[in-house]
């Protein structure tokens, strides 16, 4: 069936699923239909096909609770969407921990964005055209009102406007601030960028050259920090101070090492971007943020840091966090709003501040595993659930099966099908 061009994007997604659907495998020895998992909900369907293009199904990512985690002297639950194993464990053992000696406390600043509006072909005007546009800020701010005007009545909008003469380029970078309250703010600043660039234009005889958000995000970070004894550290041979000495070592090393600090970082983004999917948030905008915070001061490194004093260890983490509870698929997609539900229908901020708590908790799991036992050990035996569903043991099959993988220590898909196989008949037998 022709798949090319116009048909496929103007057909409806029950067609588009006839065009691209394989055909029936024959002769193969292989029951299986993958094609079948894309989904058969018809509900489910037609809000696949509204909120993106040419929509073909929907992929059911797992979807887990964390916790509980005493977050600024509240017990949360946090909804977790992620594939990989050890994530949910790691948040969940991290929070009994830290819960016996005050939780996680956690801060956050206000949400303030940025949209920027870049010009060209300045003349002789140059680098002047920065003093054009702040002498201009009254009538800039005017200018904005229509496009504000509802989100200043909810406490946010206009905060300032700033502007940099790119000299290399020869171009002139005008950012606005704008508070966006609960939203992530995308469509608000895109529009308010958009908005302004003719008056921008007469302001300063350049030409508009694009505008559009910056997701950095260096304006709406969270922070969190815990405190436990040293001797609630302690595993696998290693007492609880040298467990401490050792974690603390381990995130210097981050901070030190560009090549440890990005794997260090992708820890923390373990669970900060799985709660970002369950709520419907923009894991790439928050995930970029992060990133590029983390190389704010020249070399990249690590974002969390940890010290011994007085018998305890002290954590800390800070970092953007441009969550939003509505606007985008924020409420939209029925699952992220049960996700804020259990979260407890926290602001924007709110959602940012049990983001960092999160991203901490995660990561003194992840230091506590690496520098004692290592992470292998946790993975391997998740992995050993998969790898006995994938040889085809489902409900309380899996954890059988999967214990004998373990004691066996079968590796390999097929073996793994052989042997239950094997297993199987001898429980009929």
């Amino acid at each position: 069936m022709n798949t090319s061009g116009r048909s496929f994007r103007k057909s409806s997604i029950r067609m588009r699923r006839d065009m691209i659907k394989p055909e029936p495998l024959q002769n193969t020895g292989n029951s299986r239909n993958d094609f079948s998992y894309t989904g058969f909900d018809g509900d489910m369907l037609d809000l696949a096909d509204v909120m993106v293009e040419q929509a073909v199904g929907y992929i059911g990512i797992p979807l887990g609770v964390a916790g509980p985690v005493l977050i600024d002297g509240n017990e949360v639950m946090i909804p977790m969407a992620t594939e990989e194993p050890s994530v949910i464990a790691a948040v969940s053992f991290a929070g009994s921990l830290v819960a016996r000696y005050g939780g996680i406390t956690t801060r956050a600043s206000d949400p303030v964005m940025v949209a920027q509006i870049f010009l060209e072909d300045m003349g002789n005007f140059g680098a002047a055209g920065v003093d054009a546009v702040l002498k201009s800020r009254d009538a800039i701010r005017e200018h904005l009102k229509p496009i504000l005007v509802s989100m200043e009545k909810r406490g946010g909008g206009w905060r300032n406007i700033d502007a940099r003469w790119i000299a290399p380029s020869r171009t002139l970078a005008v950012n606005l601030r704008i508070d966006v309250r609960d939203a992530m703010g995308a469509n608000l600043l895109n529009s308010a960028a958009e908005a302004v660039s003719p008056l921008l234009e007469k302001i300063t005889g350049g030409r508009v050259l694009m505008a559009i958000l910056s997701n950095r995000s260096w304006n709406r970070t969270a922070s969190a920090r815990l405190s436990i004894p040293i001797q609630e550290l302690g595993r696998n041979g290693f007492d609880g101070a040298e467990t401490a000495r050792r974690i603390v070592r381990a995130a210097r090393v981050a901070r030190e090492d560009p090549d440890r600090a990005v794997t260090h970082n992708k820890g923390i983004m373990n669970g900060i971007s799985a709660m970002a999917l369950a709520t419907g948030n923009d894991t790439r905008a928050i995930e970029a943020a992060a990133h590029a915070y983390a190389g704010r001061h020249g070399p990249y490194h690590g974002l969390s840091e940890y010290w011994i004093e007085n018998g305890m260890i002290h954590g800390s983490i800070e970092l953007p966090l441009p969550f939003a509870v509505t606007g985008g698929a924020v409420g939209f997609h029925p699952v992220t709003r049960w996700s804020l539900q259990l979260l407890g229908n926290p602001d924007a901020p709110g959602l940012s501040r049990i983001a960092a708590a999160l991203g901490l908790a995660q990561n003194l799991a992840a230091l506590r595993a690496l520098v004692s036992e290592g992470i292998q050990r946790g993975h391997m035996t998740l992995h050993a659930r998969r790898l006995a569903y994938d040889a085809g043991a489902r409900r309380n099959d899996i954890p059988d099966f999967a214990a004998i993988i373990r004691s066996e220590k079968i590796r390999g898909r097929d073996s793994a099908a052989r042997r239950f196989t094997e297993w199987m008949d001898a429980k009929d037998v």
